[in-house]
């Protein structure tokens, strides 16, 4: 039975009701954008974001909800409420509560973010942010005995973004990720019921990262256009790789709608058992030497269009 019922893309879909709700009132700037993404094995995908400022106060909210599905794999649906604070012009703090949905596994989880504007520090036009992040997420595997049905996972984020000239940023990011209690077992199990394919950050959590190193560069050629080029490396509790290469455009298109598009590269090498997983529960047995997931080697593509009022 499903014990976590995804209440969120509900709760994100109110919030885009009051996102447009705010526009004309709030006196403040309101984004909405959407985007759908394509893959292979007819892999499908559609993220919807908002963020509004509240009013004339220094709190703005966010929401987000996204959903993929493929003819070889289990439909992923995630979404995320947050809201932030503009304590000074050196500090913006912020929390999240958001949801990962699988048939088989569900996560919920809850984080706090600190952003700072390190320039604001030295009076400079280059910008220099600091992001620090911490979160806990509840894993519940549907149909698997106790205690494997659980695990609770830490997650702490570092990143640094630098101008290095006013056209050109340089930015980090690195999470590091510890579990309550070692999730192989259920892990190896859900991966081979689901077959999910890791495509994105959205499906990140879904891999049982341990760590996850991201580098990326970002050019504006021009005002109007900013072209993104970024790296990131994932490495899971099942010894897993993942890498995804992508490049982003933005463009400016008039003052109140921009346009979107991103292509990805994404490589995920083979999930084998080194063990026999639920050797003690027959139904739920996989032997020695499975390959519960095969090394994938895939390209994706993103398409959006973007409002700001």
């Amino acid at each position: 039975m499903n014990r976590h019922k995804p209440a969120l893309p509900y709760a994100a879909a109110s919030m885009a009701v009051l996102l447009f709700a705010l526009s004309p009132t709030a006196q403040a700037d309101v984004d909405i954008s959407a985007t759908s993404g394509s893959g292979p094995n007819g892999f499908s995908s559609t993220e919807v974001r908002g963020n509004a400022d509240l009013f004339t106060t220094p709190l703005s909210v966010n929401a987000l909800h996204f959903k993929s599905d493929s003819s070889t794999a289990d439909a992923i649906t995630q979404s995320a409420l947050g809201l932030k604070w503009k304590a000074s012009k050196l500090a913006t703090l912020g929390v999240t509560h958001n949801t990962q949905d699988s048939s088989l596994i569900n996560i919920s989880g809850n984080a706090i973010s600190l952003a700072l504007a390190l320039q604001t520090l030295w009076d400079s036009k280059l910008q220099t942010r600091l992001d620090l992040k911490h979160g806990a997420s509840e894993y519940q595997f549907n149909g698997l005995p106790a205690p494997y049905n659980t695990s609770n996972q830490t997650a702490n984020t570092l990143g640094l973004s630098q101008d290095i000239a006013e056209p050109v940023t340089l930015y980090v990011s690195l999470d590091r990720y510890s579990y309550d209690k070692d999730p192989k077992q259920s892990a190896f199990h859900m991966m081979k019921v689901t077959r999910l394919r890791f495509f994105s950050t959205a499906s990140n959590l879904l891999s049982f990262p341990d760590s996850t190193n991201t580098y990326g560069i970002t050019w504006r050629p021009l005002e109007a256009l900013s072209v993104d080029l970024s790296s990131s490396n994932t490495s899971t509790q099942l010894d897993q790789k993942l890498k995804t290469r992508r490049l982003g455009l933005d463009y400016q298109a008039t003052d109140h709608l921009y346009i979107t598009a991103a292509i990805s590269r994404v490589s995920a090498t083979a999930v084998v058992t080194k063990k026999t997983i639920f050797p003690m529960i027959p139904a739920l047995t996989i032997p020695a030497g499975t390959t519960v997931m095969p090394a994938t080697n895939d390209t994706y593509r993103e398409i959006g269009l973007g409002w700001m009022f």
